[in-house]
């Protein structure tokens, strides 16, 4: 493992993961350096206990090498495209869509481990090393189960193909890997065992002229480009640094672009790298730093790449989805909240009604691989429900330059036919372990394909409580009524602002379910865990251009890490904005009387990949 740079070290989380594996199709072909040293790969074994799960061979820069449905026989042939080596590749298990976790990423396949008995051992390997042979026979792989919804398969006896180095082993406790079983969410104990060393900017590092060494031998900034905690508030009700909107994000809510990005990436920061060693691909990992902060709750986290060759001919490419969770109806209609009563109660009948009718799934767009324009995009879910089994062409970009897919109604951009519509069940919500895979056609007539999941999923919105003008002051009453026919409720408030006026808020927070490996997963009630230390800031859609508006972002630092909801405490988060001096003064816009149409958005995302939610404000200027 290399030298990683110093994270917080704070705790909890979300299901996040931000996937991004590449892989070159058969019909494609490596980059012009390596044709002539390239070549196909078979991966054979045969698995058991394996029903309804899909085995994938995931190559050590995150693509995607071969998948395959695991039949009754167990019997499965793996067959790469022409790569420059087969060293680093991984198998990796996944859910299939007649399990109960439809879709969901499973676990690793270990090849081999340290010491003679795999139940003893406390080391174990899931990397193939290099290989002059081009078949590769594992033999019979068993399939162990550990929760509902992970486990992982190992050979019968350790595979002379096994990459033992002291740098690619993982951690195991009685040969389970560590990060099995929580999704790698608790994985970070010991990881001076590899000698891996938490440094910060500034430090003595080696070697020296890296990434994250510079020449003269000092550790670099973090490498997902974020500021270290300096620039941060000291309180939630403080503005964070005001060049930066939530999440790197443009103010239409898609994701910076994703085109090469010119630089080498170590493999440890790569998809098909294992940065902390607990078992679990960065790709599938929710914590794959090891820091004890889960990437979606983590601003440090490293953003990890992919690459479209194994010898990195070609640079890094990213692939990121994200979920849109937001309540825009007039008076709260529609607005769902652990904390809720009545019909904003989220439970297993509104949280299910509410996603199917207005979560939307976000895509951003491959502008290149290794230099070629792309000119067609597909995309497919694997094993999940709600998505297309075989490839659909995503057509054109959205007009906010992405692909918006509403995946109840199964349109994609709000208006073309993707996919069938769907009716949800708790038990097939969107999960951040979601996968899908994106097929690209480049200019030179090459295909590649990425593979990704949802990322961190929102399932209730910010709810607001009561608010504050000057010394007017307003309440609302959640209890009071359902809204009626006009989706307007009786509890409806009126903001109206003047220019000098600050607006106080204050609101629950927003929620997202346990996750498997964490205490109320599977409780017959849903289990919620309160979102700390994401980010809050208001948008303003339609308001005079004005958009993002960036300055007025805030971190949640009175609860800093997820926190299982207490419905008798019911904690409550205050904000204070001050739309004219922060809003309308920087882009030199005069104050808007009248309604502000499209109101003011409260939107919430994590400081690290994943979704955001929001919760709409109806305001007047006067």
């Amino acid at each position: 493992m290399n030298s990683m740079t110093k994270r917080t070290v704070n705790t909890l989380i979300a299901t996040a993961l931000a996937l991004g594996l590449v892989v070159a199709a058969p019909t494609g072909a490596s980059a012009v350096s390596t044709r002539a040293t390239a070549k196909t790969y078979t991966v054979t074994a045969t698995l058991k206990n394996a029903k309804n799960l899909t085995v994938m061979l995931v190559g050590k820069s995150g693509r995607l090498l071969a998948t395959q449905s695991i039949p009754t026989s167990g019997k499965v042939s793996l067959k790469t495209p022409k790569i420059s080596s087969i060293a680093g590749a991984t198998l990796q298990l996944v859910n299939g869509k007649a399990s109960s976790s439809k879709g969901d990423y499973y676990g690793p396949v270990l090849v081999g481990w340290k010491g003679s008995k795999l139940s003893s051992a406390t080391r174990v390997y899931t990397r193939l090393k290099t290989s002059t042979k081009t078949t590769l026979a594992l033999g019979t792989i068993t399939v162990i189960s550990v929760t509902k919804q992970q486990g992982y398969a190992a050979v019968a006896k350790a595979s002379t193909l096994a990459d033992s180095a002291t740098k690619t082993q993982v951690r195991a406790v009685k040969g389970k890997p560590s990060g099995v079983g929580n999704y790698g969410k608790a994985s970070s104990a010991k990881l001076s065992a590899y000698g891996v060393r938490a440094q910060a900017p500034g430090d003595k590092c080696s070697p020296v002229n890296t990434s994250t060494c510079s020449p003269d031998g000092k550790e670099l900034s973090p490498p997902s480009g974020q500021p270290a905690n300096g620039n941060q508030p000291a309180n939630g009700n403080q503005p964070a640094n005001g060049n930066q909107p939530a999440n790197n994000q443009p103010a239409n809510g898609a994701p910076n672009g994703n085109n090469d990005k010119g630089a080498t990436v170590e493999d440890d920061k790569l998809l098909g790298g294992d940065a902390d060693d607990d078992g679990l691909p960065n790709a599938f990992d929710v914590n794959d730093d090891g820091d004890t902060k889960t990437d979606s709750a983590d601003l440090e986290t490293p953003a990890p790449k992919v690459t479209g060759d194994e010898s990195g001919a070609c640079t890094a490419v990213d692939f990121k989805i994200f979920t849109n969770f937001k309540a825009t109806q007039p008076g709260f209609a529609g607005t769902i909240n652990a904390y809720g009563t009545g019909a904003f109660l989220a439970d297993a009948t509104t949280i299910p009604k509410a996603i199917g009718s207005t979560m939307s799934m976000v895509f951003s767009p491959i502008a290149t691989v290794c230099g070629s324009a792309v000119t067609k995009s597909e995309l497919k879910g694997i094993g999940v429900p709600y998505a297309p089994a075989e490839y659909v062409s995503l057509g054109d970009k959205c007009s906010t330059g992405d692909y918006q897919w509403t995946i109840g109604n199964g349109k994609m951009c709000g208006s073309s036919t993707f996919s069938d519509g769907y009716t949800f069940s708790l038990a097939d919500l969107p999960s951040g372990q979601d996968t899908f895979s994106m097929r690209v056609t480049t200019a030179d007539d090459k295909q590649y394909e990425f593979t990704a999941s949802a990322g961190f999923v929102f399932v209730t919105h910010p709810m607001l409580l009561g608010y504050q003008v000057g010394e007017t002051k307003g309440t609302i009453d959640y209890s009071a009524g359902t809204p009626g026919p006009d989706g307007t409720a009786v509890n409806a408030p009126s903001i109206s602002l003047k220019q000098a006026d600050k607006l106080k808020l204050s609101f629950y927070r927003p929620q997202r379910l346990a996750i498997d490996g964490e205490p109320g997963f599977g409780e017959e009630k849903p289990a919620f865990y309160d979102l700390g230390g994401f980010t809050y800031l208001p948008q303003l859609p339609n308001v005079a251009n004005i958009g993002q508006c960036d300055s007025l972002s805030a971190i949640d630092t009175v609860m800093t890490v997820d926190t299982r909801s207490d419905t008798a405490v019911k904690p409550t988060m205050e904000l204070e904005w001050d739309f004219y001096t922060k809003c309308f003064v920087p882009k030199s816009v005069t104050w808007v009387t009248g309604d502000w149409q499209g109101g003011v958005d409260i939107t919430v995302t994590p400081p690290g990949p994943g979704g955001n939610a929001g919760q709409k404000l109806f305001v007047k200027g006067t």
